[in-house]
């Protein structure tokens, strides 16, 4: 199923006027794609696939453990083919599962959920994360074939401004 997300979102982005090009897989752990504008290298992009995940009612929902272990597993391959950022690094998911959006990558970046009281509660197991989450520039979400969403930190406009305009997404 994987393939089909690395499909949709090759897809989408070469409608936007960008140039996708697939990195071969090799020994060395590395993204999939390499994103063109123009003939020049606008950034790296990983693409994760959610499927379809059955709730789980006895603990936290398992979908923010896959989030997590998707956006871990990304930091390693950004870490080992673009560690100085020479151009932004983009994660993109593309989600099979209806019940599944952009909130829940929200949640598990900020490790905050809201409960349905309204509450903010702590999810312990994100800790891994937050001092490596520097290393993604840019979050894109898919639902199905359509980007629905994305997300980025602040501090990392000045590097996603130029790709932000391209896709037409708000700053």
């Amino acid at each position: 199923m994987a393939k089909s997300g690395e499909r949709i979102v090759k897809e989408q982005l070469e409608n936007k006027g960008l140039k996708v090009v697939k990195i071969p897989e090799g020994d060395i752990k590395t993204v999939d794609f390499e994103i063109y504008y123009k003939h020049e290298l606008l950034c790296y992009l990983e693409e994760k696939t959610i499927e379809l995940t059955p709730l789980a009612w006895k603990n936290i929902d398992p979908i923010y453990s896959s989030i997590s272990r998707h956006i871990y597993d990304a930091i390693k391959q950004f870490k080992s083919l673009n560690p100085d950022q020479v151009v932004p690094n983009v994660l993109s998911f593309t989600s099979m599962d209806q019940a599944r959006t952009i909130n829940d990558l929200e949640v598990t970046l900020t490790g905050h959920v809201i409960t349905a009281g309204g509450k903010m509660r702590p999810l312990h197991n994100m800790k891994r994360l937050e001092n490596k989450l520097f290393l993604i520039d840019l979050y894109l979400w898919f639902d199905h074939d359509q980007l629905t969403g994305h997300i980025y930190d602040e501090a990392n406009l000045s590097r996603v401004e130029r790709m932000l305009e391209i896709l037409g997404l708000e700053k």
